[in-house]
């Protein structure tokens, strides 16, 4: 009898939950259908002066780009899935050349980077992001591709020529469009997809088994460190002068993923993006030295992650020693929520629609004028 009462005091939970799912799937559909297109419709109308006057476009291009994230944003701060900063303080380094290195869990990661950036002006406009081939075949993978961000390849038979081209893409897009911040998964996929295998590598290896993390892979980040790191040439050119190690940690190591984003099905939870910053100058350059430095990185997150998800609190973890960080010049951040300003959300939200509805009166109008040309 017990049982049967406590199933039929959840059945009114369940239900609600399942219809607020299948709104928040409508609502979130509907916004992909009527906000893509119209991003692409506003860039073939600038295509022009991307001819004739091509910073002008591409700074309205990554305006666009940026109320295009601030919707994917939306998507996880209306459930309540809330990201919470630790560690240093490194958003004085906004316009500053800088390389971001996160650890990746799962689908969510990058809606919750999103929403994380979109809430600091100028910010999410101004990124080249570094992601799988594979996303590159979604919708929002096109989005990225004409915004000029990297898509590269894994595996042996496509890592080599993978990593020259962004070599290449480094010196001809990054460098050139002034693009600030440089984003890196450096386990190269999801950990649910990568543990197996790291592990099996450090077995075989004799490197430490890692459970929560996966061992990175050190091959973009010595293209980077070569191609577009302060020091690495003399020609006078702003590079990359600083390197941000986020660790994101999931409540209960638990990841949500893109579907509970979409569905909110799960409770409002509280994600922890922790900053540590270093000085470029101070990270080595040549690569098996460079792999080792990385890996310790890998190995502290995987300490302060176990001790997070066995205890529940985030330890305190403090940048090393080094000469331009020592820890009284480095502000540290107090765990605040990043917030974002309702008024932005609601504002681009009637840019959209108020675009959807321009463009398909267009669309309406053409097809009347060649119908009746022709028919």
């Amino acid at each position: 009898m017990e049982n049967s009462a406590v199933h039929r005091a959840h059945d009114p939970e369940r239900l609600y939950l399942g219809l607020r799912a299948a709104v928040r799937f409508i609502i979130w559909t509907l916004n992909n259908f009527y906000c893509i297109p119209v991003h692409f419709c506003w860039l073939l109308v600038l295509q022009p002066l991307k001819l004739f006057s091509p910073d002008t476009y591409w700074l309205i291009e990554s305006i666009l780009f940026r109320w295009l994230l601030s919707m994917v944003a939306l998507w996880s701060y209306s459930a309540g899935y809330h990201v919470v900063e630790l560690g240093d303080d490194v958003w004085d380094l906004l316009h500053e050349r800088t390389l971001v290195l996160f650890n990746h869990q799962s689908t969510s990661d990058v809606p919750l980077i999103m929403a994380a950036f979109n809430s600091r002006q100028g910010l999410s406009s101004n990124i080249m992001w570094i992601m799988d081939h594979v996303f590159k075949l979604t919708n929002f993978g096109v989005v990225s591709w004409t915004h000029g961000d990297f898509f590269i390849h894994g595996g042996k038979d496509h890592r080599d020529a993978s990593l020259l081209e962004l070599g290449h893409h480094l010196n001809q897009f990054y460098i050139p469009r002034n693009r600030k911040w440089l984003v890196l998964f450096p386990e190269g996929g999801f950990l649910r997809n990568r543990k197996p295998g790291s592990q099996r590598y450090a077995l075989k290896n004799n490197l430490p088994v890692l459970h929560n993390v996966a061992l990175p892979r050190v091959g973009a980040l010595k293209v980077i460190m070569d191609n577009a790191a302060a020091d690495s040439h003399d020609d006078g050119t702003d590079r990359i002068k600083y390197l941000i190690d986020v660790t994101v940690a999931y409540p209960g190591g638990r990841p949500l993923d893109l579907q509970t984003v979409f569905g909110g099905w799960r409770p409002s939870c509280d994600t922890i993006f922790h900053y540590r910053k270093f000085n470029i100058e101070e990270i080595p350059r040549e690569e098996e030295t460079l792999k080792n430095w990385l890996y310790t990185r890998y190995e502290e997150k995987e300490v302060i992650l176990q001790e997070y998800y066995d205890t529940g609190s985030f330890p305190d973890v403090h940048t090393p020693h080094e000469p331009n960080f020592q820890p009284e010049n480095v502000r540290r951040l107090t765990g605040a929520r990043v917030v974002h300003d309702p008024l932005e959300f609601i504002l681009r939200h009637c840019f959209f629609i108020s675009s959807t509805y321009i463009w398909l009166s267009i669309l309406y109008l053409l097809y009347k004028t060649l119908f009746q040309l022709f028919w």
